[in-house]
């Protein structure tokens, strides 16, 4: 098969503060990331927002102190950049102005099928990051994306803890069943419906049964795991851009109108459950960094390991919570840390997504799934034979 070659990015922003987060990180991916052939921003304030800054000559105000006038007329250079660039026909960024193609300041703009990027990739960063590498996003995410053009592919997870019994079981079979059904596709064989049952691996979502019997997820933000991931945050994905029709298709106003009235605007849920429904397969994921060391190399493939007792996972995810509460990296996703019941809203939020849908995928499983270097490893009840020894019954890791 050949697979594209090149690929569009697209950030979204509102405010020129934030130019000081992306317009270095994104002149470098200009200058050196091969393939990046179209870049979109989306911009979802008014026109003069950009270009008032970018006029503006007047001297900042003495009584600021000496870093807030210097940010500030960088802030101005970095304005006019943009503009320039975005005026230059041969240059590949352009800015797409919301409010004057007649849309709102909407999360979802970026996902607009207005914005009719060239390329079939899509790559996507925050305007305010984390932005990842190009190793990490080009030779992983970009090659990963390639053989997985139908499902979301990104390196910022999140995942879903099921509180039942029933969900848990249900999730462990989706797991072993998407690991194998995605080292069969490798092989050549065919996974079409009509064939699924043939091979004893049809692709297994979990149902939730909210208003039956109770059942309700928490959602983890505690961790990034590589492995049994369930929502994608947007920065340092990929998408084909077919879906975007889909995402604003009239059928889903509902979930559209939900994501800008709720109060933690769960855009990022959203795309992720919407896209998993419509391909029938979990997001895929890859790593962040990519390391040469052989030692940090063998410490991380241990962290990605198949860790298939999601009591014992949610018990030592616990402790971390308890034990690094007062560490954790909070630059980004900074509601979550700074606005009070953030952390329940999302939970409801996400309780209140997979409720409409009625399932949840069966969650990602790594990036070495269907390769040379996936690992299997053998599983008597809740545990895990790390040595591969046989057992009644056997998966296999994804994580490499």
């Amino acid at each position: 098969a050949r697979f594209p070659t090149t690929y569009t990015l697209i950030m979204m922003s509102h405010t020129t503060s934030r130019l000081h987060d992306f317009m270095n990180p994104l002149l470098v991916m200009m200058e050196t990331w091969p393939g990046l052939t179209e870049v979109i921003i989306v911009w979802n304030s008014p026109r003069e927002t950009l270009t008032s800054m970018a006029e503006n000559t007047d001297a900042p105000s003495p009584n600021k102190k000496k870093a807030d006038r210097n940010r500030e007329i960088q802030e101005r250079q970095y304005a006019s950049q943009l503009l320039q660039w975005h005026n230059n026909s041969t240059h590949p960024l352009r800015i797409f102005f919301s409010l004057e193609n007649g849309l709102e300041n909407n999360l979802l703009n970026r996902y607009h099928p207005l914005l009719q990027p060239k390329n079939e990739a899509i790559m996507y960063f925050d305007d305010d990051g984390p932005f990842w590498s190009k190793d990490a996003m080009i030779t992983s995410g970009f090659e990963l994306w390639k053989r997985n053009s139908d499902v979301q592919v990104g390196a910022f997870p999140r995942n879903i803890r099921y509180m039942s019994q029933r969900m848990k079981d249900t999730g462990r079979h989706g797991v072993d069943s998407s690991i194998q059904a995605i080292a069969s596709n490798a092989r050549g064989v065919d996974l079409s419906p009509q064939t699924q049952s043939k091979h004893h691996h049809p692709l297994t979502f979990t149902p939730i049964c909210r208003n039956v019997t109770g059942d309700t997820v928490e959602y983890n933000y505690f961790v990034f795991p590589d492995f049994d991931a369930h929502v994608l945050l947007p920065s340092g994905t990929f998408l084909h851009r077919n879906f975007l029709c889909f995402i604003w298709h009239p059928a889903f106003e509902e979930l559209r109108t939900y994501v800008v009235t709720h109060k933690t605007y769960p855009d990022d849920m959203t795309v992720s459950t919407l896209i998993s429904h419509l391909s029938g397969r979990a997001p895929r994921t890859f790593p962040r960094e990519i390391t040469d060391g052989v030692k940090e190399i063998s410490r991380n493939r241990r962290m990605l390991m198949l860790e298939y007792d999601r009591d014992e996972r949610e018990e030592r995810d616990e402790d971390y919570e308890e034990e690094n509460l007062n560490k954790v990296d909070q630059s980004h996703r900074r509601l979550l840390w700074k606005q009070k019941n953030w952390g329940k809203m999302r939970e409801e939020a996400v309780n209140s997504l997979t409720g409409y849908f009625g399932s949840i995928h069966p969650g990602t499983v790594g990036w070495c799934a269907g390769t040379p270097y996936m690992k299997k490893y053998a599983l008597d009840g809740n545990r895990r034979d790390d040595d591969g020894n046989s057992s009644d019954s056997s998966s296999s890791s994804g994580g490499g």
